[in-house]
């Protein structure tokens, strides 16, 4: 027995000096990093994403991958090519070749007045629309800072201005986010019948007005971690007829709410692309305080969310993708224009489009089974000459989704009325989605609900 653990043993450090070996005969060392194509980005900003520089060692891929991915996913750039040469003296040359983006952009902007397409369809009025445009400028000074003006008006109006400095220290770890803005609707939402949203229109007033600012320091831990935290202050007046037909829109001074929001959120990304992950993880946890005591009749809603994503390829052109979402509350109420959860921004269960839940507990699972119909493969236009858009990627997935979710504690108000709510719902369907350059996703669903309903849906972003 005792020779037979010696053998053991030695085999084990034979092997181990064998893997060792083959290690080290992988292992090179970059003696040179040469970009091209930054016209704009200045060179610190892109040697901040690598995960190597000049005179290290390298002894796995992993490195040169995750540096591409950093590289790609700062949406500086629409293509980055890394090439390798090697040198007379066994080391390794890196040309880094990058064709950066349109930075300057006017947006028209034309939307909705209701959660999602589908829901503005079956309003049937088609003024509820705002119009006016986003002025974006992505990389400022070369740096990545970014700079956006908004301008909207029509239906709902919205003017704001918010600048972004992702590197404030020589260090280049610490952020700030800085915004402020005006908003006023010329309806709110201010009852939920049948899990729908019944809106008020004023005729002679706006419905609702809002003054908001706040400023978010950010740090970065790493390449993949980030810390939020923000500030914020909400002034939020509503219109005198409100509290006739629902209570939370009063308080003892008026209709007016002003409050302060403390909130964090860490974020953990290791997804291959942010825009369109085919592989990777996500981890984001968030604490959220409204109201902090500073303030006269300011609401008090404290939440916990946490949200988590997980893509891997599955096989030869499969792909498989899932999300858990869990909010969590220590309020079983909170004022109605506060409560909404459940079926906003992408918590839902798809199929479910027209509904929400006014859920401040809820949990959501979401799962796709892609087909890669076209893989991604890059264009030129020949008509056009600029190459940052006439250079383009295309790529086509078919996906099959079943979602399910489960909300619980949900109160309901009087005059408020649900089918939902506190019990399992579920939907699921095929899709199709079409991802292009600049980051841009077009979705089209047909999807079944637990209900029995039917629908066709179109989205702008990934469903998961």
């Amino acid at each position: 027995m005792i020779e037979m653990r010696k053998c053991l043993v030695i085999l084990l450090v034979l092997c181990s000096s064998v893997t060792l070996a083959q290690q080290t005969d992988d292992c090179f060392v970059v003696s040179k990093i040469m970009v091209k194509g930054n016209k704009v980005t200045k060179l610190s900003t892109i040697n901040r994403e690598m995960l190597f520089s000049e005179g290290d060692t390298i002894c796995s891929d992993m490195q040169v991958k995750q540096s591409r991915e950093n590289l790609l996913n700062t949406s500086l750039f629409n293509f980055v090519d890394f090439d390798w040469i090697d040198a007379p003296d066994g080391t390794k040359m890196l040309t880094i070749t990058v064709l950066e983006r349109w930075f300057l952009w006017p947006i028209p902007y034309l939307a909705y007045a209701d959660r999602n397409l589908r829901s503005w369809y079956e309003a049937d009025n088609i003024t509820r629309l705002s119009y006016g445009f986003d002025l974006v400028y992505d990389n400022v000074w070369g740096l990545k800072h970014q700079l956006d003006l908004t301008i909207i008006g029509g239906y709902n109006q919205n003017y704001g201005i918010t600048y972004d400095i992702p590197y404030v220290t020589k260090r280049q770890r610490l952020g700030l986010q800085l915004s402020t803005g005006y908003t006023r609707d010329r309806e709110v939402a201010y009852i939920t019948k049948d899990d729908k949203i019944a809106y008020f229109k004023g005729e002679d007033k706006y419905a609702h007005e809002s003054f908001y600012a706040y400023v978010m320091p950010y740090y970065r831990f790493g390449y993949r971690n980030r810390l939020f935290l923000q500030l914020r202050y909400d002034d939020r007046s509503f219109n005198d007829s409100l509290p006739s037909l629902n209570a939370d829109f009063a308080n003892a001074g008026g209709t007016r709410f002003q409050y302060f929001t403390v909130s964090a959120v860490f974020k953990n990304d290791y997804r291959d692309n942010h825009n369109y992950p085919l592989d990777g993880h996500y981890l984001e946890l968030e604490l959220t305080k409204i109201g902090i005591g500073l303030l006269d009749y300011s609401p008090d809603v404290f939440y916990g969310k946490v949200t988590a994503d997980w893509y891997t390829p599955v096989g030869g052109r499969f792909y498989w993708a899932s999300n858990i979402t869990a909010k969590m509350s220590d309020s079983k109420s909170a004022p109605y224009f506060l409560s909404q959860g459940f079926g906003y921004k992408n918590d839902y269960v798809r199929a479910f489009d027209l509904y929400v839940i006014d859920a401040l507990n809820y949990a959501i699972c979401k799962n796709n089974l892609k087909f890669e119909i076209l893989k991604p493969v890059t264009k030129h236009l020949p008509i056009i000459k600029n190459e940052r858009f006439g250079k383009i990627h295309l790529a086509l997935y078919a996906n099959l989704f079943f979602d399910f979710a489960y909300t619980w504690d949900v109160v309901i108000p009087e005059g408020f009325t649900t089918k939902m709510a506190n019990q399992w719902i579920y939907g699921t369907g095929i899709g199709i989605d079409f991802v292009t350059y600049y980051d841009k996703v077009l979705r089209l669903e047909y999807g079944v609900n637990g209900l029995g309903e039917t629908g066709f849906f179109v989205h702008l972003v990934a469903p998961i």
